[in-house]
């Protein structure tokens, strides 16, 4: 057994403020952070040891920022390959760049890391501070009242209950709990099948980027692993082939060599070969009453761009610090807000990794002008990916009862704003702010530096800083300051109107108590 797992058997009872179901890198995150949060926590999983397979790969910015905060991102740098650029390459030696390099953040690139790899390190912390990781231990389905929720499991030695103030099902993408709730997953299944290989390249991989081949009629990506490894992956087979049917290496190089870029897709070694399908989905809620879905338990994407595992960061870091304060004692709606802003989150992602359309473009961008074209259609794809400018829209104001006979106002948009160029990032309500460290537990007030505003107008606990020069540019007219969430998005601007200030700032607590 893993030395960073206790048996599931020793116990019969166990009680946590809260139960994750499912050890993959959203459920260790998870727990993870309400460690860092100081709330006692359970983390369980099926599996004996971690799934030695590797599965999702790159760690994008935002990413890398949740891990700095724990302190972990240099482990994990150091079990991976930090690349800056992703390179698409056609047939016609046409060539476009998505280029991370300009990206407001400590960490301006992306790191390819093997899943098992973060998993391994998330799990070493997770344990280290005191959280509790259960390896085989099966859950098989939960009760909840107002108290809590009583969670049924079993092992090869029996049946084994656990008790949590909250439950969440980070389960992944066949995820129990989401069954369990009755939540349905509606969603697309790519037609094609996805193949994939990793080994020994014949040509080294570019030391600075990973890379996109787009053939007349498929395309894979390479993307360089460490030691010198390589993954090529992707709908490189028009038909779907059978989930149990075998792939051959032969078969593997055949259909690559197909795409028309030879020694550069070809290996001298091959590790480990496989053929998946693709699936777009999205649960209907992500919440239940006392039990959350995050992850692949809650949303599934295509693998372009490299977001599963960056989305399931995304869904931890928004709700560790919102079961950290229902710990307080807090009375307001925050699983309701994680739900509303995490869905529309994995709606925009799965906004940003259809790329198929654009592949094609690439494919048919013969001349300079279409080729112009389409390296500009590519303005945002570093900042959308590194997943640093999302931003929530605050939640809607209760509307007015209408009056008898009358329709009531349409509720308005609450799909993310799309934010992908770093030109047109500003702070208002639910924006990101890159580079922003929060603190646990707390809100921050930023603000310019001749306009402290009043405590008495702040959240208690509300710590103080003053806007750096990016921050400042990005700064709405007519605003001093601006409160910011754990999660490191704005909570509410602050006008320069001191008349003004206590009446918005009011609204603030109330939104933030």
């Amino acid at each position: 057994m893993n030395r960073n797992t206790h048996s599931a058997r020793a116990n019969d009872h166990r009680t946590t403020d809260v139960l994750v179901v499912g050890a993959g890198p959203t459920g260790l995150m998870l727990g993870c952070l309400l460690r860092h949060h100081d709330i006692a926590c359970t983390v369980i999983d099926r599996r004996d040891t971690i799934d030695p397979r590797t599965r999702a790969v790159m760690v994008h910015a935002a990413g890398l920022e949740i891990l700095d905060t724990l302190g972990l991102r240099t482990t994990v740098e150091d079990a991976g390959v930090r690349r800056t650029r992703i390179d698409f390459h056609t047939r016609h030696h046409a060539l476009f760049t998505v280029d991370f390099t300009t990206l407001d953040t400590p960490f301006p690139y992306y790191v390819n890391v093997p899943q098992p790899e973060v998993e391994a390190v998330l799990a070493d912390h997770f344990t280290a501070t005191g959280g509790r990781l259960l390896r085989g231990l099966r859950y098989t389905g939960h009760q909840e009242d107002e108290h809590g929720v009583t969670a049924e499991a079993v092992t090869d030695d029996g049946p084994h209950t656990l008790t949590a103030r909250h439950l969440v099902g980070a389960d992944g993408a066949s995820s129990t709990v989401r069954t369990a709730l009755g939540i349905d997953f509606p969603g697309i299944t790519y037609p094609m099948s996805y193949l994939l290989a990793e080994g020994a390249p014949t040509r080294p991989a570019d030391p600075d980027a990973s890379a996109m081949y787009i053939g007349p009629a498929g395309a894979v990506s390479l993307l360089p692993l460490p030691h010198g490894a390589v993954r090529i992956a992707g709908p490189v087979s028009p038909e779907a082939l059978d989930r149990d049917s075998e792939l051959s290496t032969r078969h593997f190089r055949d259909t690559v060599d197909a795409l028309g870029f030879g020694p550069a897709l070809r290996f001298d070694r091959v590790d480990r070969i496989a053929h998946y399908q693709v699936h777009e989905r999205l649960a209907e809620r992500f919440t239940s009453g006392r039990t959350v879905l995050a992850g692949d338990a809650a949303h599934l994407n295509s693998p372009a761009g490299g977001q599963a595992m960056n989305t399931g960061f995304g869904d931890a870091w928004a709700l560790a610090w919102r079961l950290a304060a229902l710990d307080a004692g807090s009375p307001a709606p925050l699983l309701a807000d994680y739900d509303r802003e995490r869905r529309a989150a994995a709606a925009e992602v799965a906004r940003t990794t259809g790329v198929l359309q654009l592949l094609d473009a690439m494919r048919h961008a013969t001349t300079e002008t279409a080729r112009d074209s389409v390296q500009r259609s590519l303005t945002g794809y570093a900042e959308a990916w590194s997943q640093l400018y999302l931003r929530y829209h605050p939640a809607p104001t209760p509307a007015a009862t209408p009056a008898p006979g009358t329709a009531p106002a349409p509720a308005p948009d609450t799909a993310p704003l799309a934010l992908p160029a770093r030109t047109g990032h500003r702070l208002h309500p639910g924006a990101r702010v890159p580079g922003h460290r929060p603190e646990p537990g707390h809100h921050t007030c930023l603000h310019l530096p001749d306009a402290t505003p009043d405590p008495a107008h702040l959240p208690p606990h509300t710590r103080t800083a003053e806007l750096t020069p990016t921050q400042r540019a990005w700064l709405p007219t007519g605003t001093t300051a601006v409160l910011v969430r754990p999660d490191g998005h704005v909570a509410r601007t602050l006008p320069t109107d001191p008349h003004t200030t206590a009446g918005a700032t009011a609204e603030t607590e109330k939104e933030a108590a």
